[in-house]
């Protein structure tokens, strides 16, 4: 059985640099987003196809291309690119081209070809893309492009691109659906990394405890400055703070700079496209912008009354609201979706420089996360079943955490997508694949209880022995039964928690890691440690210990007290 080639080239993975991912399936070279402030690499052309090119100069670095999303490190090349090569096309959905139409001064976004939702579209007699929307923000989009080598001997291959991606609806965008991938035979699943193996609050708990630390800093009388993305998180904020009855009751003022409020009225040109409860609200009132009342919402005017929120763009010199916010000024850092490692890092200007404040300046962070934690991961891979799986990300230690979940090594084929070198995947329709990715039939597995004065004894035939994920599962020899309504349901328990049980066996006189407040999932959270992010030793101590029962710091992300609100896998 023949294989059709697939190549991917990551030109680049993270903010700074911008996302922008080299596909060659088959003949046909693709960019999978264009988010570059520098398209320089581009023009080294690693997917060249092996046609002789008669005037390299003209040879343009993809057949096509394919926008994910209108956030800014995923589209930030594309007018260098149009400019450069107008012959090559762009593929957008509607609503990611009506907002960059409104943002960018540069018009190539209208030459852009929106494409409509979940129904394919044919690029060439042999390749079409299709989107569906991926629930991180309005027009976000996870593509899937499909390739036809033999049509008439059923030679077809499937490449995903997630982009970013979210599993729980926002105010601006439901959730992206699981059920999209029902019946689908995906062979690549190219997968951004989000946020790795750490695990989310639920959303309305990210949401409460972010407007008490609002409510909190103005009852000190701070000032609180919020840097977002022009699109994306301050919209969110924005309802959120309109739409809390709290606020209503409060005399706030909230202002927004001119870059954040051009995105503001990027969302009133898709208003149509937004979830009916958002269209409902804007029939009534102004959709971001509040004039009367205790409440005030506004474009960025004259700061007279203090304290207020100010939401400026992320990459703003906030040096320059000193005089206007006076000292008493609370820095809410939204935790972007990265490793633990680089949460310890200085907030970064535009340049990648440290980004300094004033003195008196506080900062904290805050999550109120717009792309999918690790449970939501692996329950898309989970109801994608590829055959192969590749993972980018600006950390290589975010890769490798995903990489070495047993359940997914398990089950499929992994790979790691590193800025530079070039991934060769052979998909070929006779590839062998461990045993659950093909969907096994269900086995049933009959057995007999005895009970004694004790202990209950569960005895199952011997042929569960033969079945691949037995190993997995009796790894420990030790097991867990938890009832689910009516039914017993029977797990088995792994190493790693096993040893993070055994944390809780030390005494809780001794000041080790294992009785430390900030030690939660095998990891440190205590910011001023220097093990900050770091899986450590529950026999582990450093000066900045606080006993268990000090409540004053803040949970983070990838705690054991975090839970994952509607993961299904």
């Amino acid at each position: 059985m023949s294989s059709v080639p697939v190549e991917c080239f990551p030109y680049g993975v993270e903010p700074q640099t911008g996302v922008c991912l080299g596909l060659r399936l088959g003949p046909y070279r693709i960019l999978l987003d264009c988010g570059l402030a520098d398209i320089s690499g581009l023009l080294a052309d690693e997917l060249q196809s092996d046609a002789v090119v008669e005037h390299p100069s003209e040879q343009q670095p993809a057949d096509f291309v394919v926008c994910s999303q209108a956030h800014a490190d995923h589209v930030r090349g594309l007018g260098a690119l149009r400019q450069s090569f107008p012959k090559t096309p762009i593929y957008i959905s509607l609503e990611t081209q009506q907002i960059l139409s409104h943002l960018e001064a540069d018009p190539w976004a209208s030459e852009c070809n929106p494409i409509a939702w979940n129904t394919p579209f044919n690029l060439t007699s042999d390749l079409s893309l299709e989107l569906i929307p991926a629930g991180q923000m309005p027009g976000a989009a996870v593509c899937l492009l499909t390739y036809t080598a033999k049509a008439e001997i059923g030679e077809v291959y499937t490449v995903a691109y997630t982009g970013d991606f979210y599993l729980t609806h926002t105010r601006f965008a439901p959730a992206l659906s699981t059920a999209s991938f029902k019946d689908r035979r995906i062979d690549l699943l190219i997968v951004k990394g989000g946020y790795g193996t750490l695990q989310h609050l639920p959303r309305k708990q990210q949401e409460s405890e972010l407007v008490q630390a609002l409510l909190q800093a103005l009852a000190a009388q701070q000032s609180i400055v919020i840097p977002v993305p022009q699109v994306g998180l301050g919209q969110e904020l924005l309802m959120l703070i309109r739409t809390n009855a709290e606020f209503a009751r409060q005399q706030v003022t909230v202002w927004v700079d001119e870059t954040v409020a051009q995105g503001c009225d990027a969302y009133g040109q898709i208003l149509a496209s937004l979830p009916a409860s958002i269209q409902n609200f804007a029939r009534q009132q102004s959709l971001f912008w509040q004039a009367t009342g205790q409440l005030q919402i506004q474009p960025l005017g004259v700061m007279t009354q203090l304290p207020c929120i100010l939401l400026v763009h992320h990459q703003t010199d906030l040096g320059q609201y000193a005089q206007a916010l006076g000292e008493q000024v609370l820095v809410l850092d939204p935790i972007p979706p990265q490793s633990p490692q680089a949460l310890r890092e200085h907030p970064q200007d535009a340049k990648g420089e440290p980004m300094s404040l004033p003195a008196s300046w506080q900062r904290q962070t805050f999550l109120l996360a717009q792309a999918c934690d690790g449970p939501s991961t692996t329950q898309l891979i989970h109801n994608s079943r590829p055959r192969h799986v590749a993972f980018y990300h600006r950390s290589p230690l975010v890769v490798e955490d995903l990489m070495q979940i047993p359940d997914l090594q398990n089950r499929y084929q992994l790979h790691p997508l590193i800025p530079g070198e070039r991934l060769k995947v052979g998909l070929a329709e006779s590839a062998s694949l461990p045993q659950e990715a093909l969907a096994p039939p269900l086995q049933t597995y009959r057995g007999e209880l005895v009970e004694s004065g004790l202990s209950v004894t569960l005895s199952l035939g011997a042929n569960i022995l033969e079945d691949p994920r037995w190993q997995t599962f009796a790894d420990t020899g030790l097991i867990e039964a938890v009832w689910q309504g009516h039914q017993l349901v029977i797990r088995g328990l792994s190493q790693a928690e096993i040893l993070r049980s055994s944390a809780s066996q030390h005494p809780v006189d001794r000041t080790c890691c294992a009785n430390c407040h900030y030690y939660r999932n095998q990891r440190c959270w205590q910011t001023d440690s220097a093990l900050y992010g770091f899986k450590v030793s529950p026999q582990g101590t450093c000066p900045v210990y606080a006993p268990i029962g000090d409540r004053s710091g803040d949970l983070e992300p990838g705690s054991e007290d975090f839970d994952d609100e509607g993961v299904d896998v």
